[in-house]
């Protein structure tokens, strides 16, 4: 009786643990680039040096770093302190300790920053260098660098890059020829990674991430291995790797208050700010297709007329305009790095009954934008191109894969190959 006591309390313990392990996955914090504050604007990350290429760097190379800057609105800077946490594939936090993963000391404080100059919005500016003089990364993997206000425990925003050890060589094809449609409004990866001989059951030991144009939303996860050779693993006809082709994205040009720039109708001032007009963008899904070079979301911060767009580029208020009769199913956001990607109020469309037409007035730094307008149903995590945008399987995209490994005994997600493809 006695041994069956026990038996039945290490039964109970052991569920205890096991709900308690799935309570806790099903709560870890996922991390992405965002601000959490609306004071915080123009958030960007991205390889140090290189405006245009996504937030990605070797591990252990000296001429590399990750910049990260924002904009603090008004006049008084605020002291900034920040930390770094180590992250799983999946963007959650690792297992891994301060010191498995890092060199120096957290709550560093962010030093670098200035003032607006000769702008009618007051701003400060700050920027971050990581690795730096104080910080040096010891892994590969995923990393989230928390900005925290120094008397306080909340991020006021997060900032997500990526540190890869070329482990594994990775091929990359885009072809419109899908399983869902041929030369129809689909592109299929098809993927051939060489991961080496210290992956012993590539099964159970890889991670397949792919992207389309840094969009978080319609990313496949962790794409399940179905064929084997030689110490490859190959994604062929994978349903997970189909993508919505998408359309060209839209773009305008606010670089000065002299002048209206592309796709700006006019440039109004009303005090104590000057607004940008769009012209309206039409549905493009019943159209054909039409090709443009475009930078597949990105935003570059310029003012034509200064030295240092940085600190000397104003902000403005932005006016969207998509003519509509009625009101789609679900939401209507703006899809751009300008909003880091993200689908919440900054990115958010209203319907204008009287004007029978989405709208969004948004304060942006002048610069060059890219930006869609997507749909989203309220149940679901993707946003779809295809009421406003549509889908041409002819359309330029930035594909990029991630290929994470944990051998055997090791306790976090190596980086061990990263690959861009541009499909033109």
């Amino acid at each position: 009786m006695r041994q069956l006591r026990i038996r039945n309390w290490e039964l109970r313990l052991g569920a205890l643990v096991v709900f308690c392990l799935v309570v806790f996955c099903a709560n870890a914090q996922v991390f992405r680039t965002k601000s959490f504050t609306d004071r915080i604007k123009t958030l960007r990350v991205c390889k140090a040096g290189e405006w245009n290429v996504s937030p990605i760097i070797e591990l252990n190379q000296e001429n590399e770093q990750i910049e990260i800057s924002f904009d603090l609105m008004g006049a008084s800077p605020e002291y900034y302190v920040y930390r770094i946490v180590h992250c799983n594939a999946d963007w959650t936090p690792s297992q891994l300790i301060e010191s498995e993963y890092m060199y120096g000391l957290q709550n560093l404080p962010m030093e670098d920053y200035l003032n607006s100059f000769n702008t009618k919005m007051e701003y400060v500016n700050y920027k971050l260098l990581i690795p730096n003089e104080n910080i040096e990364l010891k892994v590969s993997g995923n990393y989230v660098v928390q900005i925290i206000k120094e008397d306080d425990q909340t991020p006021i925003a997060n900032a997500c890059f990526s540190v890869f050890e070329p482990k594994s060589m990775i091929a990359m094809q885009v072809s419109p020829i899908t399983d869902k449609g041929s030369n129809y409004k689909y592109q299929a990866v098809s993927l051939e990674i060489a991961y080496g001989s210290e992956i012993k059951t590539p099964t159970q030991d890889l991670k397949v991430y792919v992207q389309q144009n840094n969009r978080w939303d319609n990313e496949a996860q962790l794409v399940p291995l179905m064929n084997i050779q030689n110490y490859k693993a190959i994604y062929n006809h994978h349903p997970s790797l189909i993508f919505d082709a998408g359309n060209e994205y839209r773009r305008f040009e606010m670089t000065t208050t002299y002048y209206a720039g592309l796709n700006i109708a006019s440039v109004e001032y009303y005090a104590p700010y000057y607004h940008s007009i769009l012209y309206p963008d039409r549905i493009r899904s019943d159209r054909a297709y039409l090709f443009y070079e475009d930078l597949n979301g990105r935003f570059y911060v310029r003012n034509s007329n200064v030295s240092d767009s940085d600190i000397e580029a104003d902000y403005q208020v932005v006016h969207f305009t998509v003519p509509a009769p009625r009101p789609f199913a679900g939401d209507v956001y703006i899809l751009s790095d300008a909003f880091n990607n993200q689908f919440d109020f900054r990115s958010k469309m209203e319907y204008d009954a009287s004007q029978q037409a989405y709208t969004k007035a948004v304060l942006l730094k002048e610069g060059y934008y890219n930006y869609l307008f997507v749909t989203r149903d309220k149940n679901s995590y993707s946003a779809k191109t295809e009421n406003i945008e549509g889908d041409y399987y002819q359309t330029e995209n930035e594909y990029r894969t991630f290929v994470y490994a944990r051998p055997v005994g090791v306790r976090y997600d190596k980086l061990i190959g990263v690959q861009t493809l541009q499909y033109k």
